[in-house]
């Protein structure tokens, strides 16, 4: 029995590379087969048409030990994968009454005649061990390699196959369902692999490579990846080992490593923690308060912190002064400090967040006043101008960033900076006791 350590994936479907549609199964289905402790060496997109998708699966089989095709195997006119891939792989289409029976069962609990088409998903390939569909009408199916079979021919290629569905709310049910015990007996060496992920805000990716690179080149064990990503930089650590245990080791070692790596306290999370639940966390534990001003970024501090579940133990309230107006009569800055230095000033953030603090009773506020763009910017306040500031109990600290972004980004990464000066502080001042 062949053991499988590579997978290709191939989608299809017109719609995918019209832009129409995300290619969601490829994402999901390289997340599931990661876990199975395959390697996921291809993915690839082909439209409704059989000449583009046999090419695209022997491309594949010819990457894989394993290719996953999903879509196609529907009643109409374009789904042509089920001949294509009995082509393909080699085997001849036959006639299974049991799907037909399943596929004629649930056309009847709607009360209505199977379509002619739907005739054609009762074929599947023969030798093929079928997953059959309690979620729509097309069966899914996995084809070992064609030597297994004593299949051969110049035009049969070597990898096995399984076909699935293409909606998701197929696919997925019926992939957990048949193939992770299809597979359990052909997965070769490492059975487990984990990807963990270091959140970091506040560095460019090129300065966290510098870092790490010395590491990424001397460790064999583990793959990384360096993500540049809106919220900043996901450092991803994929580790295989043949236990659970062993594998949990691997990932806390390279993590340790890492991070001794990195500067202080630059990694701010892990996995699915966003910064705004780190901050909360915190802010929690030493039993303390945030209130916020905000100008520019219009209240966006305030929503990433009440996004949220249970901000409602730390989190006091918000002030959104876009005017100077409301600047003044909210937060008591001063008319001199506004026509003296402007809005968009030092001298201005540094009032707002006085104020707030003052004003809430809390034990720290966020303030931020700047230029988002698109306009509005000069030679001296360029656009993308932000200050941001921080009061504690004892200063105010404040930061200047020009931000080089759209509008939409620049006001997101005022209100991640802001969350993350809160939470550095916090990191260098713990609460003692």
């Amino acid at each position: 029995m062949k053991q499988f350590k590579t997978v290709a994936i191939v989608s299809t479907g017109t719609e995918i590379l019209q832009g129409m549609y995300a290619d969601t199964n490829a994402q999901w289905l390289a997340q599931r087969l990661c876990g199975l402790g395959l390697r996921v060496v291809a993915e690839t997109a082909a439209p409704d048409d059989a000449a583009c998708v046999e090419s695209a699966l022997r491309f594949a089989a010819r990457r894989a030990d394993l290719v996953i095709c999903s879509g196609g195997l529907g009643p109409t006119g374009d789904d042509v994968n089920c001949e294509i891939l009995s082509r393909v792989f080699g085997a001849k289409l036959v006639y299974d009454n049991h799907v037909h029976d399943m596929i004629v069962e649930r056309f009847s609990r709607r009360g209505v005649e199977v379509p002619t088409g739907n005739d054609k998903q009762s074929y599947v390939p023969e030798g093929a061990s079928v997953f059959y569909n309690d979620w729509g009408t097309a069966p899914g199916w996995f084809l070992s390699p064609a030597d297994e079979r004593g299949v051969s021919g110049d035009d049969v290629v070597a990898a096995a196959a399984i076909a699935l569905p293409g909606p998701p709310k197929e696919l997925k049910p019926m992939f957990d369902r048949y193939v992770p015990e299809i597979l359990a007996e052909r997965l070769s060496g490492d059975l487990f692999v984990r990807t963990h992920t270091l959140h970091i805000y506040g560095y460019p990716e090129s300065e966290i490579g510098t870092y790490v690179s010395q590491m990424f080149r001397a460790r064999s064990d583990v793959d990384f990846t360096i993500l540049a990503r809106p919220m900043g930089i996901d450092l991803r650590i994929t580790g295989h080992a043949a236990t659970v245990e062993a594998l949990d080791a691997l990932i806390d070692e390279v993590e340790r490593e890492t991070v001794s790596l990195l500067p202080r306290n630059a990694v701010y999370g892990t996995d699915n923690v966003s910064l705004a639940e780190v901050v909360g966390d915190l802010l929690k534990s030493r039993g303390e308060w945030v209130s916020t001003a905000e100008s520019c970024t219009g209240g966006l501090i305030s929503k990433f912190l009440t996004d949220v579940p249970g901000s409602s133990s730390w989190f006091e309230c918000g002030y959104v002064t876009y005017a100077n107006s409301a600047k003044m009569l909210m937060l008591d800055v001063s008319a001199d400090t506004l026509s003296t230095y402007g809005a968009v000033s030092e001298e201005t953030a540094r009032e707002m967040a006085a104020s707030a603090r003052r004003l809430s009773g809390t034990d720290y506020a966020l303030a931020t006043t700047g230029i988002a763009g698109p306009g509005g910017g000069s030679d001296t306040k360029p656009v993308g101008l932000v200050y941001i500031a921080l009061a504690t109990s004892t200063e105010v600290i404040v930061k200047k960033q020009v931000f080089l972004f759209d509008r939409e980004l620049n006001r997101v990464h005022a209100a991640l900076t802001a969350l993350n000066m809160l939470r550095g502080y916090m990191m260098e001042h713990p609460v003692h006791s």
